[in-house]
C-alpha cells in the first residue's frame, strides 16, 4: 500500500473561471487592435500607402488609416504609448488566464497550470499559506507561498502575492470553488509533513489566517449561499405530477410575446448601431438607400459634410468625445444586446411554463418544447416553496432554491425583496391543486431552514400581496412592527436601503442610456446625472412623510411607523420600473413613459392604502395623500425627459 499522494488533477468548475476568460481575451483584443491600428498607421509614412489608396478593394482600409500622422515624430511618440498600453493589456490577460490554475498532485509535489505548461512545485518547498475566508466559514481564498530557495514559479507570479496583499513573494491561488478543495488542501499539509522528514530542519507548512487579503475580503463579504445537504426522501406510491400552463393562456402569450417582441427590438436597434458605425468608416456607403437614414441625424449630417469622401477615424475624431467614434458604437451596440438578452432570460427563468413533481427531485421547465430549458432540483435543495394568496380567488406558488438559474435571484428580489434566487408558479396551471398537495407531501419529509417549514401553505409576502390586498397587508405589516424587537433606528435603516432600491431605476434611466448610446464616449456627466436622480428619487420618502404629518397630524407611533412602512410598500413599483429601463435600452421611449405612468398608479394605490390603515382617513384626504408620491415622480420624469 503506498502512502504517498495518488495522482489526481483538480480542476474549477467552467462557470467559475468563463468570467476570468471572457475578460482576458477582451484585453487581448484591444490590446492587439491597438498596437496593430496603430502599426498600420505607420505605414502612412511608406508608399505602401499610395498602393493601398490606387487599389479598388483596398481603399477601405486606406480610409480607415487616415488621416495620417503629423509627421514621423508625432506618429513614433503616439505609438510608443500605445505599445505601451497594449503591454500592460496583455500582462494583465495573462494574470487573468492563469489566476485560477488546474492542479495536478503527484508523489513528488505540486504541478501548477501556467500559460499552456505545469510548474512543478515540491511538497518540502511549500513556506506558508495565507487563508482568507467568510465570516461562516464556507467559501475561502488561500495563496501558497512556496519557499524562497524554491525558484520554480515565475515572476509573473509575484503579482499574485501583491493582489493578495500580503507578500510580494511568487506565490498561486487556491479557491474554495475548486472540485474537492477540501480533499486538496488535507493532502498538501499531509503530503508536506511527510516530504519535510526526509530534510534536517525544514519546518512544515504555515497556515496563517492572520494574513487575510483586503482585496478578497471585499469579495468574500456578506451572507454565503445556502449549502442544503443531499437527502435521499422515503418512497411514495403516488405518482409524478406534472403542471403546465395552457397552451393559450394569458400568463403564457405575455411572457412569450413580451421576450419575442423585445429580442426583436433589441435587434432592430442592434442594427442600428451598426449602419452608423458603417457610414462613418465607409463614405461609399452614406449615399446607400439602406443607410440615408443616418444622414438625418443633425450630428452625422454635419460630420458627412465635413468627411465628404473620407472616413471618420475608427477611434473617432480627436478632442471631440462628444462626437461618435466607430469603435465605441461597436461596443455600445454589443452591451446593449448582452442587456437585452440577460433582461430577456430573467423574463423566462421568472415564470416557467411546465414543472413536475417527482419523487426525489422538482424539475422545472422554463421554456416550450422542444428548447431543452430545464431544471432538475432535489427536494432537499428546495428553501422554501410558499403558496401567496393574491385575493379575487388568485394564487401563486414561489418557490426558493440555490440550485435554480443565476438570474432567478432578480425574480427573487422583486417577489420577496431580498437576493435569493426564486421562480414563480401561476395558480392556473393544469392540475395545480395535484401538483401542490404533491409537493406539500414531499417537502413534509425535510427539515425546516431557521425554524420554519420548507411548505407554506399560507405565506405572507408583502410585495406581491398588496396589489391585491393593499389595506389588509399594511395592517399585517403594522402588526409585524409593533412586535418587532428592533430599536427605531434599525427600522429606519432597513427602510432607507429599501428606499434605496426602489429609487435606483431612477438613476439606472439616465445613466444606462446615456452610456450605451453610442454617439458619444462615455463621460462622468452620465455617473454624476445618474446619481442625482437617484438622490431625487431617495428624497421622496422623507418628503411624503412630513408632508403627510402636516396634513393629517400625527402621534409619535404612526409617525414612526410611516417612515419605516412607505419604502416597503412601495416595492412593487419596481417591476414596471425595470420594465421602462428595458425599454429605454431598446431605444422605445413611449413605452418606457406607459410603464413608468403604470409604476405612478401602484405608488397611488399602495400609499393611498397606507393613510387609510395609519391614519383612518378616506375619501378625499386618502386620494390626495395617494397623489404626493405621485406628483414628485411626474415632476422627476419631466426633468429626465427634459435632459435626456
Amino acid at each position: 500500500m503506498s502512502l504517498t499522494a495518488a495522482e489526481k488533477v483538480y480542476r474549477y468548475p467552467w462557470h467559475r473561471r468563463w468570467w476570468l476568460s471572457a475578460v482576458g481575451w477582451l484585453f487581448v483584443v484591444i490590446s492587439l487592435y491597438g498596437a496593430g491600428f496603430q502599426l498600420l498607421r505607420g505605414l502612412m509614412f511608406t508608399p505602401f500607402a499610395a498602393w493601398l489608396r490606387s487599389t479598388p478593394w483596398l481603399r477601405p482600409l486606406y480610409q480607415w488609416l487616415s488621416p495620417a500622422p503629423r509627421d514621423l515624430n508625432a506618429w513614433l511618440a503616439e505609438a510608443l504609448v500605445v505599445l505601451l498600453w497594449a503591454a500592460v493589456g496583455l500582462c494583465v490577460a495573462l494574470i487573468l488566464f492563469n489566476a485560477l490554475p488546474t492542479i495536478r498532485v503527484s508523489s513528488r509535489g505540486l504541478l501548477i497550470e501556467f500559460a499552456g505548461g505545469w510548474l512543478p512545485v515540491a511538497w518540502q518547498d511549500l513556506d506558508e499559506i495565507h487563508v482568507t475566508g467568510d465570516e461562516a466559514g464556507l467559501r475561502f481564498v488561500l495563496l501558497v507561498i512556496p519557499a524562497k530557495t524554491a525558484k520554480r514559479l515565475t515572476g509573473w507570479h509575484r503579482l499574485y502575492g501583491l493582489l493578495y496583499g500580503t507578500t510580494i513573494r511568487s506565490s498561486f491561488l487556491i479557491t474554495s470553488t475548486i472540485d474537492d478543495f477540501d480533499q486538496l488542501l488535507n493532502t498538501i499539509l499531509q503530503e508536506n509533513s511527510r516530504a519535510i522528514r526526509a530534510f534536517e530542519g525544514r519546518q512544515p507548512v504555515v497556515v496563517n489566517e492572520q494574513h487575510r487579503s483586503p482585496l478578497f475580503s471585499l469579495f468574500l463579504w456578506g451572507k454565503p449561499a445556502e449549502i442544503l445537504p443531499d437527502v435521499e426522501l422515503p418512497p411514495t406510491t403516488t405518482p409524478d405530477v406534472t403542471t403546465s400552463l395552457p397552451a393559450w393562456s394569458l400568463v403564457r402569450l405575455t411572457t412569450l410575446g413580451t421576450a419575442c417582441v423585445t429580442l426583436i427590438a433589441g435587434l432592430v436597434h442592434y442594427r442600428s448601431y451598426w449602419d452608423r458605425a458603417l457610414t462613418l468608416l465607409f463614405p461609399d456607403l452614406r449615399s446607400q438607400s439602406a443607410f440615408l437614414w443616418v444622414s438625418q441625424i443633425p450630428i452625422y449630417n454635419k460630420i458627412f459634410s465635413a468627411y465628404q469622401g473620407v472616413s471618420v477615424p475608427l477611434l473617432g475624431i480627436a478632442g471631440r468625445p462628444d462626437l461618435p467614434a466607430p469603435i465605441w458604437l461597436l461596443i455600445a451596440a454589443h452591451l446593449m444586446l448582452a442587456s437585452v438578452i440577460v433582461a430577456i432570460i430573467a423574463l423566462v427563468v421568472a415564470l416557467p411554463v411546465a414543472a413536475t413533481a417527482g419523487q426525489q427531485a422538482l424539475t422545472i421547465r422554463f421554456t416550450p418544447r422542444p428548447l431543452p430549458f430545464t431544471r432538475s432540483i432535489p427536494w432537499s435543495h428546495i428553501s422554501a416553496f410558499s403558496v401567496i394568496d393574491l385575493g379575487f380567488g388568485h394564487t401563486l406558488a414561489f418557490v426558493q432554491s440555490p440550485r435554480l438559474p443565476w438570474l432567478c435571484h432578480l425574480c427573487g428580489l422583486l417577489v420577496t425583496g431580498r437576493w435569493t434566487a426564486g421562480t414563480v408558479f401561476v395558480g392556473t396551471m393544469r392540475q395545480w391543486p395535484q401538483f401542490i398537495e404533491q409537493c406539500a407531501e414531499r417537502l413534509s419529509h425535510l427539515p425546516p431552514i431557521d425554524e420554519k417549514p420548507r411548505f407554506r401553505p399560507s405565506a405572507f409576502v408583502p410585495i406581491v400581496q398588496l396589489i391585491g390586498q393593499p389595506v389588509t397587508t399594511i395592517r399585517t405589516l403594522r402588526a409585524d412592527l409593533a412586535i418587532a424587537s428592533n430599536s427605531s433606528a434599525e427600522h429606519l435603516w432597513v427602510a432607507g436601503k429599501t428606499m434605496a432600491l426602489v429609487a435606483l431605476p431612477l438613476g439606472l434611466f439616465f445613466t444606462v442610456p446615456t452610456l450605451l448610446h453610442g454617439d458619444w464616449w462615455p463621460s462622468s456627466n452620465a455617473l454624476f446625472g445618474g446619481i442625482g436622480f437617484w438622490m431625487a428619487g431617495l428624497l421622496e420618502w422623507p418628503l411624503v412623510g412630513l408632508i403627510a404629518m402636516i396634513m393629517y397630524g400625527t402621534s409619535d407611533t404612526e409617525q414612526e411607523q410611516v417612515f419605516a412602512l412607505y419604502p416597503r410598500i412601495q416595492m412593487p413599483r419596481l417591476l414596471p420600473m425595470l420594465l421602462a429601463l428595458v425599454s429605454l435600452l431598446i431605444n422605445v421611449p413611449w413605452l418606457a413613459a406607459l410603464f413608468w405612468l403604470l409604476a405612478l398608479v401602484i405608488a397611488y394605490w399602495v400609499t393611498a392604502a397606507l393613510w387609510v390603515e395609519v391614519y383612518e382617513r378616506e375619501g378625499v384626504q386618502a386620494i390626495t395623500g395617494g397623489l404626493l408620491p405621485v406628483v414628485w415622480q411626474l415632476i422627476i420624469m419631466l426633468g429626465f425627459w427634459l435632459l435626456r
